[in-house]
C-alpha cells in the first residue's frame, strides 16, 4: 500500500512539474499572439489590407478558437472584392461564435452583393424580351438602392 501511495505521489509531482513547464513555455506564445494581434489591428486600422490579412491569418493559426480574426478577415476580403473568401471567413467566425451578430450581418451583406452580381450577369446574357429580365432589373435596382442607403458591412469588433 505504501508503495502505491509513493508511486502516486511521485506521479503527481512529475505531472505537476510538466504543467508548470507547459505554462512557462506558453507564456512566449501568448506574448507572440498579443504582438501579432497588435500588428494586425494596426494594419487593419491603416487599411493596409495585405499586412492585416497576413497577420490575421497568422492569428487564426495561433488562436484557432477565436472568432475575431476570422471576422476581420471577412471584412478584409469583402473590402477587396474577394466575396467567396469573405463568406468563408465569416462562416469560420460563426463556427467559433454563432451569436456573433456582426458576422451574421456582414455575411448577409456579402450574399446580397453576390446575388446582385449574379443578376447583373443575367441581364448581360438575357434578352430584354425574356419575362425574367424585368425581375432581374428590379432586384438589381432594389439591392443597389438598399446598399446606397448605407446598408453595408460593419467594421466594428
Amino acid at each position: 500500500m505504501k508503495l502505491k501511495l509513493s508511486a502516486y505521489i511521485i506521479i503527481f509531482f512529475i505531472l505537476s512539474g510538466c504543467d508548470i513547464q507547459n505554462l512557462k513555455e506558453s507564456e512566449p506564445d501568448l506574448e507572440n499572439i498579443m504582438q501579432v494581434e497588435q500588428q494586425a489591428n494596426t494594419a487593419y486600422q491603416n487599411e493596409d489590407w495585405k499586412a492585416a490579412e497576413v497577420a490575421y491569418l497568422d492569428l487564426t493559426q495561433k488562436a484557432p478558437s477565436q472568432a475575431e480574426p476570422w471576422f476581420r478577415l471577412g471584412n478584409i476580403y469583402a473590402r477587396t472584392e474577394r466575396l467567396d473568401a469573405a463568406v468563408t471567413a465569416y462562416r469560420n467566425a460563426l463556427l467559433r461564435n454563432n451569436e456573433y451578430s456582426k458576422a451574421w450581418h456582414n455575411l448577409g451583406i456579402v450574399h446580397l452583393r453576390q446575388a446582385t452580381t449574379t443578376f447583373k450577369d443575367m441581364l448581360q446574357h438575357t434578352s430584354k424580351d425574356d419575362p425574367l429580365y424585368q425581375r432581374a432589373v428590379y432586384v438589381v435596382n432594389a439591392v443597389s438602392d438598399l446598399m446606397a442607403s448605407g446598408f453595408e458591412t460593419t467594421n466594428e469588433n
